[in-house]
């Protein structure tokens, strides 16, 4: 099995186990990714994810010996499954954190953009290569780029089809935290581990906050805290931090 997801206490950590294609993505493996964050999101007991890939590298975008030979109608339903799994990282609601080592390019480098924290090796290499191949770039990458650098910039990759470093990806502000390659997916653990342990109804609508502002006027923004706000004062994390404050305590959190 290419996907593999292992489970520890409340973090689950989801790994692209191709390395001797470097982690490259065939079609079976985009439904079994997506169909893992789908899992992972009907799971309550789950409160924050890792993403990783087997071996040195992270995933050198879809497999390319796939691409063509197809109809058109068969072209759009392979995008389709592309787009189903990029989207189930998107819409899973618990923190999810890329760990990066080695190669992330194209696909591969969309998963990471759609994820909510990014730990990278100072040595990762990270692409957008779509214009070597004649194919304009796919999985939200243009959506996903701009909305992180701005149209310019992200233009700027995307066109130029050039090679940033890890250290360069975090300079661009592309990449949350640089780590030594050999600590990366340890380290994404760690932090999920302190994300699994914080209050999860927050986070989670903190993460709907952040997906919702991209389309938001700032009264729409203030009209859904006016929602949330008081859902959240009724949790039993809630309740827990202010007891917590109170008694000068650190809190522990349930998610719920």
């Amino acid at each position: 099995m290419s996907i593999r997801s292992q489970n520890d206490g409340s973090v689950v950590t989801v790994t692209i186990d191709r390395p001797a294609k470097k982690n490259a993505l065939d079609l079976g493996m985009r439904i079994d990714l997506a169909r893992a964050f789908e899992q992972i999101k009907a799971d309550s007991s789950l409160r924050a994810v890792v993403l990783a890939g087997a071996g040195s590298d992270f995933c050198a975008g879809a497999d390319v010996r796939e691409m063509g030979g197809a109809n058109i109608a068969e072209s759009m339903a392979r995008v389709e499954i592309l787009h189903r799994m990029v989207r189930s990282v998107v819409r899973t609601d618990i923190p999810v954190i890329a760990a990066i080592r080695g190669v992330c390019v194209g696909v591969g480098w969309s998963l990471a953009l759609a994820c909510d924290y990014v730990i990278a090796a100072p040595d990762a290499r990270f692409q957008f290569a779509f214009r070597q191949i004649g194919l304009a770039p796919d999985g939200g990458a243009v959506h996903l780029l701009s909305q992180n650098l701005g149209p310019i910039r992200a233009k700027a990759l995307v066109y130029s089809g050039q090679m940033v470093t890890g250290e360069q990806a975090a300079t661009l502000g592309l990449v949350s935290e640089l780590a030594p390659a050999e600590d990366v997916v340890a380290r994404a653990q760690r932090l999920a581990a302190e994300l699994a342990s914080a209050p999860t109804l927050s986070l989670r609508m903190s993460k709907r906050q952040f997906t919702a502002a991209e389309n938001q006027t700032y009264e729409e923004a203030l009209a859904a805290e006016v929602l949330m706000q008081p859902l959240l004062v009724r949790s039993e994390d809630f309740r827990e931090g202010t007891a917590a404050f109170k008694e000068k305590r650190k809190p522990k959190f349930i998610g719920a």
